[in-house]
């Protein structure tokens, strides 16, 4: 086990005496498995429910204010960009498409990755618009990313589990130089894309894409074959590049920034930890920066609570920060902490930085992968006696005064977890606890417009009748019927 101390520095670690294996259907993937850290419990600075609640109210404003100036920001650029070069004055043009390809081939990651999330914006088919759009911008299949970030949200920077880790031990730094003019990301973005639409998915891919979805991903693909063929087509029949320049090129020669900014997020920080304090860093940036990066600087906090908004999550930091280690000050103060780190990893591949915690944050707990394996064997009891119960009967869960109009409570009878809303009209309801996709409890979640979302991956049920309404949750949850007497509030179970 790698040894930490408790200073800013960084602990030298036990030799594992082998290489990382990063595939998903390798050794260390088992292994993980095996020794708890898979779908396992993490820790959270705690807060008061009704204080969270607050930071995760959705509002639509905010991200269309800055969707209409990201769009716009791109037509603008882009038009002096074109009207420059068929004037004539190609190199004229060159700084209008050097800030056309950050909108693109940057500022639309971190739009893909907020909406990806669902918390962008309040109005869903808004989340799914943007998400589509930059899905393509990035090269990303959205069903595929879809799958494969809520993975790096259940397992970050698991070994053998997240299939989001940016910088593997030890660092390729050739790899990461290609990777800032978005070389790489692109080859395998299209190369991925090709292979999709040739109506296959990769057996990677399949360990986290059900197979209820794997259609989408292959019909996506297949569109966007289309869609670059008629770009490349019209390229060639103008006998101009600036079809290309508009779409495509900009992924790669606008890839620098969330290149820059997403090394930052975990590099250099421990792996195989289950305390996003230890795996991930919040710097300070620049406004323009966090404009483009669309605050996933804070990305301890994101972390730690998905469902956070980004326009709420500078609050959340000044909230949380005496439980967090000190972030950095600048981009470039972070590059000075991490680089040097990597560095040491091309000779020991253990090494990580150990950040300092502040006196008034609670320690790390060294035991939490076995916490997570408990919570599973808890899961597993819940689903026996579940099984084994008797004839239905009404059983008290809580008194009306208990449950807030649009908002839910936990309930927790002869091992089973229950979730019980109250809806605007002030209508009782109740459900399974537990979201059934990886088990989280729902009574931490969010309940808005009849729909509780899970807050580890977002995922949204209709509490009313348990639809499941959409990726990453495939499975209905288990409704259960309620009266009310007096003030109490009964279930049948």
């Amino acid at each position: 086990m790698t040894q930490m101390t408790s200073d800013f520095t960084v602990a030298e670690p036990l030799s594992r005496g082998r290489q990382r294996d990063y595939s998903l259907i390798g050794e260390d993937s088992k292994r993980a498995a095996e020794i708890g850290l898979k779908a396992a419990e993490w820790y959270h600075t705690d807060m008061p429910r009704k204080e969270m609640k607050g930071f995760m109210k959705r509002s639509d404003q905010p991200a269309i204010r800055d969707t209409i100036i990201w769009l716009g920001a791109m037509a603008l650029f882009a038009g002096f960009g074109i009207a420059l070069w068929l004037e004539g004055h190609p190199w004229l043009s060159l700084p209008f498409w050097l800030v056309y390809g950050v909108l693109y081939g940057s500022a639309s990651d971190s739009r893909w990755h907020e909406c990806g999330h669902g918390t962008a914006f309040r109005t869903q088919w808004m989340n799914t618009a943007i998400y589509q759009i930059a899905s393509f911008m990035m090269i990303r299949n959205p069903y595929t990313w879809r799958w494969s970030h809520t993975r790096h949200h259940t397992d970050t920077y698991i070994v053998g589990l997240d299939p989001e880790i940016a910088v593997m031990r030890p660092p390729d730094f050739f790899k990461l130089v290609l990777n800032a003019f978005g070389v790489l990301d692109t080859w395998n973005g299209l190369g991925r894309m090709l292979y999709n639409a040739g109506g296959h998915i990769h057996p990677e891919e399949a360990t986290f894409i059900p197979e209820s979805e794997q259609a989408k991903v292959i019909r996506v693909a297949r569109i966007w074959t289309l869609i670059y063929a008629a770009t490349i087509g019209l390229a060639i029949a103008t006998q101009s590049i600036l079809p290309l320049m508009v779409i495509g090129l900009p992924r790669l020669y606008g890839a620098w920034h969330h290149i820059m900014t997403g090394l930052l997020q975990h590099g250099g920080l421990a792996d195989n930890v289950l305390d996003h304090r230890l795996n991930s860093r919040t710097v300070y940036m620049n406004p323009i920066s966090r404009f483009i990066y669309w605050n996933m600087n804070y990305h301890v906090e994101h972390h730690m609570f998905p469902m956070v908004p980004y326009h709420a999550l500078p609050a959340l930091h000044e909230r949380i920060k005496h439980d967090l280690p000190a972030p950095n000050r600048s981009i470039a103060e972070g590059f000075r902490e991490m680089w040097p780190a990597l560095v040491r990893q091309l000779r020991y591949e253990d090494y990580f930085l150990m950040r300092e915690l502040p006196s008034t944050a609670k320690p790390y707990r060294e035991d939490f992968s076995r916490r997570g394996a408990r919570r599973r064997l808890n899961q597993n009891n819940q689903k026996i006696s579940k099984g084994a119960s008797a004839m239905p009967s009404w059983i008290r869960a809580c008194t009306t005064d208990d449950v807030e109009p649009e908002d839910v409570i936990r309930f927790d009878h002869e091992g089973r977890t229950f979730a019980i809303y109250q809806s605007p009209e002030g209508e009782f309801f109740a459900t399974d606890g537990l979201c059934t996709h990886e088990k989280i409890h729902l009574a931490d979640g969010l309940v808005m417009d009849n729909v509780i979302e899970c807050p580890k991956h977002n995922g949204r049920f209709d509490y009313r009748d348990g639809e499941a309404l959409g990726a990453p949750v495939c499975v209905n949850l288990t409704t259960y019927k309620v009266k009310v007497e007096g003030d109490d509030v009964l279930i049948e179970i």
